[in-house]
């Protein structure tokens, strides 16, 4: 498990996916889906996290690539 979800959050969720050549509005910070799931289920598992925490960190995490 990572230590830090904000930042395992955006390299994994977007900037992995923008490397890749997938469009800002296609990652699954965007999309809030993975894998056919809710992406704040997945982090609330990842991170053992309640869904509120997680819904939060996802969109902390959005708001900072929209900058």
């Amino acid at each position: 498990m990572k230590n830090d979800p904000h930042t395992s959050i955006l390299e994994t969720y977007f900037f992995g996916y923008i490397d890749r050549g997938v469009g800002a509005d296609e990652t699954p910070l965007f999309t809030r889906t993975l894998d056919g799931k809710p992406l704040s289920g997945v982090i609330a598992e990842e991170f053992s996290l309640p869904p509120h925490y997680a819904e939060a960190a996802i969109d902390m995490a959005r708001q900072e690539v929209a900058l």
